[in-house]
């Protein structure tokens, strides 16, 4: 790509006040990796990147790839340390029989760490490496290294580790391949080329959703992908769409909430956006209209995946602008070279229009858990299935409409209810921004409750969700103020 587009530029880090050519961002990748090979880093050596949104979190983590690291381990900012030390020591024990020799650390808190790379131009730690001072170096020694190990790299080794978004425990360490997460790249800018020629990404590298919707559209095509902060913010993601006249906005549903509930929101003008793509959860189609209609957004979809799989396994812009109501209210098909299936409790596959538990095979898969066999036997069957966990139902032509997660079902006298039933309802409300469901013990039944934010009084969002009583049939029984904009309601289905 450096050599076709040399000039053009790939990256924007609104924040940061950096714009990267496909030649400068070369040179900074490969300057930072001849440095790391100098360093003694060898190929499946893991490489931890903990930073925001920036523009070293790129450089840092193609350059790993180049080198055959396991890269990634891309931990949220806000892991609490002892959190971070568990992780660490989790996923690298073979290294504390690893010597400790000049310019490396000898840590007692996490043995396996050898190197610490610190990135700002004023920072000055005993012990840790500066990134500017390696970018220096790099760019005045040799690449003649660096040209023959990556040459050797194997296209299906382990390049990244994230982790799942697990609620108990520590999250799980999804093991990806280049060959895999290179490829849907490549699918996905099959189906979407005509709208990402400048994308806009304010979801948190730190995700797959990112990294795949991102960052990796520069290695396969000529584009844009414009980062508004380092950190999650609202307006600055508004500015971005208007000062470089985004064409695609990527993000979770927040994100798209967010935008739309802002009270600026009309100072900036959103129109270049063209396409719209949400993921993490699956979202009411009547939301849907309504940002397409508000933004404006001239389009906007909903894709299916989970970390475990390169975050995109189907897409609802297979049903095209001619078929809106799949467009909106499906999940989508899957992506080219996938396979999916809608299967029973005993992994037989369900009539058309039942539901069922979401399978799926194919390029994207990860190789597994990592330091986890058991985990991932029980996620992935002997022939490759990945079980998702999720329930769907699968329409005549393929398309997937979710129903709900199967761990987070509530059962209450026997009756199953899926926490976005209720959810989807409760947002539907103008005045509602977010909401979460789930169950509290109780002698009798499962109580269920909901944590929502609301713009509204206590007084008048309890008037207006007892109308929902004969439509949905949910029986509010009391409505709490939590905080000034949290609202805890607690009900009976």
């Amino acid at each position: 790509m450096a050599l076709k587009y040399s000039d053009h530029e790939c990256f924007i880090f609104k924040s940061e006040q950096k714009r990267y050519t496909y030649k400068a961002l070369k040179h900074e990748i490969d300057s930072i990796a001849a440095s790391l090979l100098e360093l003694g880093f060898e190929k499946n050596d893991r490489f931890a990147v903990w930073l925001p949104n920036t523009s070293e979190n790129v450089t840092m983590s193609f350059a790993a790839s180049k080198l055959g690291l396991i890269k990634g381990i891309l931990l949220s900012p806000s892991v609490k340390s002892i959190d971070s030390l568990s992780i660490f020591r989790r996923l690298v024990p073979e290294l504390d029989q690893r010597s400790s020799s000049a310019g490396e650390l000898s840590s007692k808190a996490v043995p396996t760490l050898k190197h610490v790379i610190l990135t700002g131009e004023h920072i000055s730690v005993s012990g840790a490496h500066s990134y500017v001072d390696l970018l220096k170096r790099g760019a005045q020694i040799s690449h003649n290294n660096l040209t023959e190990r990556q040459a050797s790299v194997d296209p299906d080794s382990a390049v990244a580790i994230f982790y799942t978004s697990g609620t108990t425990g520590l999250p799980k360490a999804a093991t990806l391949t280049n060959f895999g997460m290179l490829n849907l790249v490549r699918a996905q800018w099959e189906l979407l080329s005509r709208f990402y020629s400048r994308v806009c990404v304010p979801n948190p590298m730190f995700h797959i959703f990112a990294e795949i919707s991102g960052v990796l559209n520069v290695a396969v095509a000529k584009c844009q992908v414009i980062f508004p902060a380092i950190l999650p913010d609202t307006v600055a993601t508004m500015r971005a769409i208007h000062e470089e006249k985004c064409t695609a906005l990527i993000g979770a549903p927040i994100i798209f909430r967010d935008i739309l509930m802002h009270p600026d929101r009309k100072k900036y003008d959103l129109s270049s956006l063209a396409y719209g793509g949400s993921g993490a959860t699956s979202l009411h189609i009547d939301f849907l209209r309504q940002i397409e209609k508000e933004f404006p957004i001239t389009r906007i979809v909903q894709g299916y995946g989970m970390t475990e799989n390169a975050s995109l396994l189907t897409s609802g812009m297979w049903a095209g602008d001619d078929d809106p109501q799949r467009r909106l209210g499906s999940l989508g098909r899957c992506m080219q070279g996938v396979e999916i299936k809608v299967v029973d409790r005993q992994g037989q596959i369900v009539p058309i229009g039942h539901q069922g538990e979401i399978w799926a095979r194919g390029y994207p898969i990860m190789r597994g858990y990592y330091g986890d066999p058991e985990k991932t036997a029980e996620t992935i069957t002997p022939s490759g299935w990945l079980r998702t966990g999720d329930e769907a139902k699968m329409d005549k032509d393929g398309y997937l409409y979710f129903v709900g997660r199967q761990k987070e079902i509530i059962i209450r006298g026997g009756v199953n209810i899926y926490p976005i039933e209720i959810e989807n309802v409760i947002i539907e409300h103008p005045s509602v921004a977010q909401a979460q469901v789930f169950s509290i013990p109780d002698k009798r039944y499962d109580v269920s409750e909901t944590f929502m934010t609301t713009n509204q009084t206590i007084d008048k969002i309890t008037q207006e969700f007892k109308k929902l009583d004969k439509d949905v049939n949910i029986k509010i029984e009391y409505i709490t103020c939590i905080s000034i904009d949290l609202f805890l309601c607690k009900y009976y289905k």
